[in-house]
């Protein structure tokens, strides 16, 4: 890694070995791709998704740690750093409140976050009456409706968290049921290759 200082500017540092910009044309080409295929995606079975989704667990767990190191060399973060855990994040439990309403924590998710945003929660609350049982109706609606016309999704990636991206890929897939076209932030450009091996 290297790092260049400009006179009054922040260090930022330059990860090397990241894959090249994709050009015009790969980009024409990615995009013409997924119209051509967009309308098999939406006839794939739920079976179909799940084998899929089984894949992409086992894929990307395979990637994990070279992942982790990645966004950890990238961000100038030592592995037992308290920012570090950052990058395994997972969010917390879905509970029901003593009036009967569902509420997924998905604030904090990390040591990090518990220590330094003590006491610092978010929520997301479900409508009135929807029961955790009945959660799972209220998600993938997608997949509840009747057949209709494949859609082409552009995600532009964020640069603050490795995982938004790939996690906005799989909203798009899973939930909108749409296929997607994904581009890095040059700040995390360098989890492009890995991105493509998952």
């Amino acid at each position: 890694m290297t790092i260049a200082t400009h006179r009054g500017s922040p260090s930022f540092p330059t990860v090397l070995g990241s894959i090249s910009p994709s050009t015009r044309d790969e980009m024409d080409a990615a995009v013409q791709a997924l119209q051509s295929h967009k309308d098999e995606w939406v006839t794939r079975t739920v079976r179909e998704r799940i084998a899929l989704l089984d894949r992409l667990i086992q894929d990307f767990a395979a990637i994990a740690p070279r992942w982790v190191a990645a966004c950890l060399q990238a961000k100038s973060v030592a592995e037992d750093a308290p920012t570090a855990s950052e990058e395994w994040a997972v969010p917390g439990p879905v509970t029901t409140r003593a009036g009967g309403q569902v509420v997924a924590q998905v604030f904090p998710q990390s040591t990090y976050d518990r220590l330094f945003f003590y006491g610092v929660t978010a929520e997301v609350w479900m409508e009135p009456g929807v029961t955790v049982e009945e959660l799972p109706q209220t998600q993938a609606t997608a997949y509840q409706a009747q057949q209709y016309e494949g859609k082409v999704a552009l995600v532009l990636g964020a640069g603050n968290v490795s995982s938004i991206g790939p996690m906005d890929i799989l909203y798009k897939l899973f939930v909108e049921d749409q296929v997607v076209l994904f581009k890095t932030n040059p700040v995390n450009a360098y989890l492009g290759s890995l991105i493509e091996e998952s």
